[in-house]
């Protein structure tokens, strides 16, 4: 018996003596047109007028970039006419190009599952769920569904915004002070306001557990005040008042051949900065004027978002249906003595629309107040600024800002070319010449090599790297 290495078929043994297989897969197109052009030692610009096809063309064809490309039929003639003129067997690559294209649309192409095979009915008597059996239920599920909605709304409708004062612990008081801090409860998230004295008002909102606290100026004599509360699911109301009466100075015994003493000069007041109607994107608000009393208080309230125009209110109201509402920002509060006769005081606002109000006290006489309202926008967006100049040969240059392309064509030598952007820039040149990029005044240095084509991620602050791919 022969061995199988032995095996002869006339006079050829089989089983030895085999060149080995080459299984390392072909290169892409792109790639073997690159190098075979590198091979003849020619740049895109020659190419493109040795071949007349654009060079836009030529270079998505090397970097396999086919949305680049138009029609499959225009790119078959690309393909034959560049690999004629690469020295390269052209039908090898049309078919190389198709087996591409092919294994591309593959790729994307969906699996289908097919519908699973119907069970088979068991034996017995089984309860058969019939269309009219599905539309029943489903009909009585959307009853069933209105009448809890109708429920909820009634229940909500019904339902009595609660309000309790807390701070003074009665309706009529007599404090000897300047100011007090009223403090209570109501719902959750509900906005308290409160009318005092000259129709000043003051807001507040409560916080999750429902309580709320405010001070608030006194004069002298009786104070009056309402307190308004306002769900904020329901919008429902509930009114509070209080009557709290400060002492008058008792007046001072005249002696007997002196005149009496001299009034005391009225309590008077003026906001020189900001006006009312303010607007500012950072934020920094100087607060200044001129007042005779001795002590100035600065008390801001959230009005909405920016550019808005609602009532004060403490927060937005959610939808109704949803308990939970979003709280309204803190804003800036000063408490400050006067010395010369002006004060001045600078606070940080967050955006959105806020009313400032500002309050002068004197000892024995009625506070004073001024109102303006603020307007706070966001920041403006940070733009950074990126030069391509070229300084030795012309060369082809491709920019993406932020992923759109701003600039992809030649740039002359001496020529400069600006471009802007939010976070980064991919930079990508041609392989003639080389380029000198400058971001935000700070010079980055020459990029490529003459002959050598190359992409880069350029972001502030760091060096420019290599791309992973090209731009």
């Amino acid at each position: 018996m022969t061995s199988r290495p032995n095996l002869r078929i006339g006079g050829r043994r089989i089983g030895r003596d085999r060149a080995p297989i080459d299984a390392t897969p072909a290169p892409p197109v792109g790639e073997t047109l690159q190098l075979a052009r590198e091979r003849k030692g020619v740049d895109l610009y020659r190419a493109e007028r040795d071949t007349k096809i654009r060079l836009k063309y030529l270079s998505a064809l090397e970097d396999s970039d086919y949305d680049e490309l138009p029609a499959p039929v225009y790119v078959k003639g690309f393909l034959r006419n560049y690999a004629i003129y690469l020295g390269l067997e052209p039908d090898e690559i049309l078919e190389r190009w198709r087996d591409e294209m092919e294994q591309a649309r593959t790729a994307t192409r969906v699996a289908v599952i097919p519908p699973p095979m119907p069970l088979a009915e068991p034996g017995g008597r089984r309860l058969h769920i019939t269309p009219a059996m599905v539309v029943a239920g489903l009909v009585l599920m959307v009853i069933f569904a209105f009448v809890g909605y109708i429920g909820v709304q009634l229940a909500r409708f019904v339902e009595v915004t609660p309000l309790t004062v807390t701070n003074p612990p009665d309706r009529f008081s007599q404090v000897d002070d300047t100011s007090i801090t009223l403090a209570g409860t109501s719902s959750p998230g509900a906005s308290i306001r409160i009318t005092g004295p000259g129709d000043l008002l003051y807001n507040v909102s409560a916080d999750e557990d429902g309580a709320w606290s405010r001070e608030v100026p006194l004069a002298l004599g009786r104070n009056d005040f309402r307190i308004t509360a306002t769900d904020p699911v329901t919008q429902r109301t509930a009114d509070f008042t209080l009557v709290i009466n400060v002492p008058l100075p008792s007046p001072s015994p005249t002696i007997p051949g002196t005149s009496p003493s001299a009034p005391p000069v009225a309590l008077a007041l003026t906001l020189t900065s900001p006006a009312d109607g303010f607007q500012t994107s950072d934020g920094t608000v100087l607060v200044q004027g001129t007042t005779t009393g001795t002590r100035v208080t600065m008390s801001s309230t959230w009005l909405g978002e920016p550019g808005s125009t609602p009532a004060p209110s403490a927060s937005p109201s959610p939808a109704p249906g949803n308990p939970t509402s979003v709280p309204a920002p803190i804003g800036p509060a000063r408490d400050i003595t006067v010395s010369g006769g002006s004060y001045s005081e600078t606070l940080e606002f967050p955006v959105g629309r806020w009313q400032l109000t500002v309050v002068a006290y004197s000892t024995g006489q009625t506070p004073v107040a001024r109102q303006v309202t603020l307007n706070v926008g966001p920041p403006a967006p940070v733009t950074h600024q990126l030069t391509v100049s070229v300084e030795v040969a012309e060369v082809f240059v491709r920019v993406l800002a932020d992923g759109e392309q701003v600039q992809n064509g030649r740039i002359a030598v001496g020529e400069s070319r600006n471009f802007t952007a939010l976070n980064q820039f991919c930079v990508r040149k041609g392989i003639a010449g080389s380029i000198h990029l400058t971001l935000d005044a700070q010079d980055l240095g020459v990029l490529g090599e003459p002959g050598k084509n190359g992409s880069w991620i350029v972001v502030p602050g760091v060096a420019p790297v290599k791309a992973p791919q090209p731009c």
